[in-house]
């Protein structure tokens, strides 16, 4: 029996709920789930497909269906407002709802990267292990070493977290070193990881600029293009992201950590012309 405390995208959960419940009674349709949640059997098709949101009065009516229980029924709620929110914040205090759950905050598989991208830092400490000869004894000259600098309390925080989710190791020396060389956020709570770093890396940006660092290379361009134009140029950035980081993967003698950003948004609503 799959466990409702495994997932953050309530779609996905409805869909495997369903497809477990169809090996055991072959009888089992949508339609007779829409039907037993009061629920136009259409529409709740549409809504697994991503084309409908649902309601709290329905998500409610579905929870009936299903026959979960008060804590599992609170989960599937705030997970359902989680996928549904508009805005960064919004999805940030659901998410964090979640987490209030004993067992999601085991479960679900980047809860941890969550913990990890929510301070600008913790990725900071660990990118300078690769060169930074950290040891319990200097955490001070570390922090000194990041900008803009950060205590030794910071750095002992980071360090404790990176342990704990295995990113960091102490060697046989009692040096602090990376476990992996780079890594990369899973798909599971993706946007919204992302979403915290970014912002705390373009806050980055913006104090790099104020305080003159000449080591930068910023740049910005604004332009009209189509849809196609638009993925295709989605495209290249993930492949110029690949490149970017097999150079640093690759890096023989690394003596910094740099912070790189990209970020492509739209700045109006798509014109539909009106045919003549």
């Amino acid at each position: 029996m799959i466990s409702i405390f495994d997932y953050t995208d309530f779609r996905k959960y409805l869909s495997d709920y369903y497809e477990n419940r169809k090996k055991d009674e072959p009888r089992f349709s949508y339609r007779l789930l829409s039907f037993q949640s009061g629920i136009n059997a259409g529409n709740f098709v549409k809504m697994l497909k991503g084309e409908r949101n649902l309601s709290l009065a329905a998500a409610i009516k579905i929870a009936s269906a299903l026959k979960i229980n008060k804590r599992e029924r609170d989960y599937f709620l705030a997970m359902l407002q989680f996928g549904q929110a508009k805005k960064h914040e919004d999805k940030k205090c659901h998410f964090e709802e979640m987490m209030t759950f004993k067992e999601s905050t085991v479960r679900i598989l980047d809860s941890s990267h969550y913990i990890f991208y929510d301070k600008w830092y913790y990725t900071a400490v660990r990118e300078a292990l690769a060169f930074f000869p950290l040891t319990d004894d200097n955490f001070n000259l570390l922090g000194k070493c990041i900008t803009p600098n950060i205590s030794d309390k910071q750095v002992t925080q980071a360090v404790r977290l990176l342990i704990e989710l295995n990113l960091a190791e102490k060697d046989p020396a009692g040096r602090y070193i990376r476990t992996n060389a780079l890594l990369s956020t899973g798909a599971g709570i993706r946007s919204l990881t992302l979403n915290n770093f970014i912002i705390h890396s373009m806050k980055l940006a913006a104090d790099a600029i104020n305080a003159g660092c000449k080591e930068t290379n910023l740049s910005s361009v604004t332009f009209s293009i189509s849809e196609k134009d638009f993925n295709d140029i989605q495209e290249e950035i993930r492949q110029f992201r690949r490149k970017i980081m097999e150079l640093a993967k690759n890096s023989a003698a690394p003596d910094r950590v740099y912070q790189f950003n990209m970020q492509l948004f739209p700045l109006t609503e798509r014109y539909i012309q009106e045919e003549s």
